[in-house]
């Protein structure tokens, strides 16, 4: 659902875009600020409704055993799509040079390029998947943060303790929560190398979580086995 969602608002934020800003080129400088302020617009949004949405890890529920199921986050389903208006910029500059000048293979240049930062992208959420599906589960101390930028999330700072004891710190950007420092956040790790982990703060995604009756009754029943 969190994935039709964020479908759904990118292909509302493009289509305002191209309504009030115009499909070419040629309809003045709106097909400049249009996209600019639809993505201002979306990004308010964005921030409004992750403002509201509640912590997924404080409820009465928790995490099960691994494997676990992964799904996209309500907050990365909101905060995505308000890129999407100024891939539109990127595509009328391309147009207004090609209307002057021949630039077929810039353009040819410009999907690889796009289609390599996805695949970089793609390579660096994958091993996030793997520790939110596998990973042992532990409570990471909130030391601080930091603020890096008004336009940029804020980097927190945190320690925690594996299993057997051993202490591990490190630092993220968080990705819309609104995290308060003291505060503890769940973080997946290796248990063969903890110092490869991710905050449940810091990641897109986020592992489902089950009643506390039914994830003990899980570990009950394996523990019989």
């Amino acid at each position: 659902m969190q994935i039709a969602f964020a479908i759904a608002l990118t292909v509302l934020y493009v289509g305002l875009s191209l309504t009030l800003g115009g499909v070419h080129s040629n309809n003045g400088p709106w097909w400049f600020f249009m996209p600019c302020i639809v993505a201002c617009c979306a990004a308010v949004v964005a921030k409004t409704i992750s403002s509201k949405l509640p912590l997924p890890w404080v409820n009465e529920r928790r995490y099960g055993s691994p494997p676990r199921h992964i799904h996209f986050s309500w907050r990365a389903a909101v905060r995505l799509p308000v890129y999407a208006p100024f891939l539109l910029i990127l595509w009328h500059f391309l147009s207004i040079l090609r209307m002057h000048f021949n630039l077929d293979w810039v353009l040819y240049c410009v999907i690889t390029l796009a289609l390599g930062i996805m695949a970089i992208v793609a390579l660096r959420r994958w091993p996030e998947i793997r520790l939110l599906r596998s990973g042992e589960v532990a409570m990471a101390f909130i030391d601080g943060r930091e603020n890096t930028a008004e336009w940029q999330d804020d980097r927190i700072f945190y320690h925690f303790k594996t299993a057997s004891g051993a202490s591990v710190s490190g630092r993220a950007f968080y990705t819309g929560y609104d995290i308060l420092e003291g505060s503890s956040v769940p973080v997946f790790y290796d248990t063969n190398n903890p110092g490869n982990h991710v905050v449940a703060c810091a990641s897109w995604f986020e592992a489902d979580r089950i009643k506390a009756a039914s994830a003990e009754f899980g570990v009950t029943t394996s523990h019989r086995k």
